[in-house]
């Protein structure tokens, strides 16, 4: 039988304060983990997405070529974004019986482009907690009641398939398409007949879930990570200002730090020397962003 694991980065601690009856509460939702550039937009504002990003309903979260993301939703369930990815929030929201009860949590997304894989772990299972999550591709709606499953949508294609559990394609009035079994897979492509589901071949498994995967060396940031890319040291406090505004927009979470007259223009918490020097070699051979030196430096505890 098939099974893909998913290995959470770090695991984070769930604070809750409701009591009393039941009711429903905006749900705690954070960018854990993410591969440069990304953005999450706001109220029609994009800033460059860092780990630790508290998301809302109605944010969009957006990844550029060659980037990532990973959510962690308030449940200990996750959410990764592949390359060139754009996801709307529509609704984050839990209920719980009281502030000790397990947590049932009403999610819509809307992938609007791009690649979305989505799992339970063993936490959230344990737990007992329980989820009604909707999934709006182009062409039709996934409804996931506890599973792990990845699905695309582009000008070309939607798609969905199925890790473990079950989905449901909804498309129209037409009778819903389950995906039940590992390896179950639909598909529909722009202006051709829809065709039944069908099974996965290990070769697509291996590509889907490659995908969404974190790619070691190439620019990670997480929470805890220590390294660091300084992009430039300057004495001109107006000229470091412009540097982190350019990074910022280009998707870079940079930072300003002043001391002793000297202004450092920074990117922090790198999981490692490999993924910050990565990003700064990039910057490097961009000729808009303007780094022309830098270093990578191992931050202190």
């Amino acid at each position: 039988m098939l099974h893909v694991t998913t290995t959470a980065l770090f695991v984070c601690a769930l604070v809750w304060s409701a009591v009393g009856s039941a009711r429903a509460a905006p749900s705690q939702t954070v960018v854990e983990a993410v591969q440069l550039p990304a953005w999450v937009e706001r109220n029609g504002e994009r800033r460059a997405a860092s780990p630790g990003v508290e998301l809302r309903s109605n944010d969009r979260a957006i990844t550029a070529d060659g980037s990532r993301m990973l959510l962690r939703l308030s449940d200990q369930s996750v959410i990764k974004l592949g390359e060139q990815t754009d996801l709307l929030i529509r609704e984050l929201d839990e209920t719980r019986a009281n502030a000790t009860a397990p947590a049932e949590l009403n999610t819509t997304f809307k992938l609007i482009t791009g690649v979305f894989r989505y799992a339970t772990d063993y936490t959230s299972k344990a737990l007992g907690n329980r989820r009604a999550l909707n999934l709006e591709l182009a062409t039709a709606t996934v409804g996931i009641r506890g599973t792990d499953f990845w699905s695309m949508t582009d000008a070309a294609h939607d798609a969905v398939c199925v890790f473990e559990g079950k989905v449901e394609v909804q498309r129209d009035a037409r009778p819903g398409i389950g995906l039940d079994q590992p390896g179950a897979f639909w598909v529909v492509f722009t202006g051709q007949p829809e065709k039944p589901a069908g099974q996965a071949t290990p070769e697509q498994l291996t590509k889907f879930v490659g995908q969404a995967e974190m790619q070691p060396g190439k620019g990670i940031l997480l929470q805890g990570g220590r390294w660091r890319a300084v992009a430039a040291t300057t004495s001109s406090l107006g000229d470091a200002v412009a540097l982190r505004q350019r990074l910022q927009t280009a998707g870079y979470p940079a930072e300003l730090v002043s001391r002793d007259g000297r202004h450092e223009v920074r990117i922090n918490r790198f999981a490692t020397r490999e993924d910050a020097q990565a990003v700064l070699a990039r910057l490097q051979t961009s000729t808009v962003l303007g780094v022309t030196q830098g270093q990578v430096v191992l931050s202190a505890r």
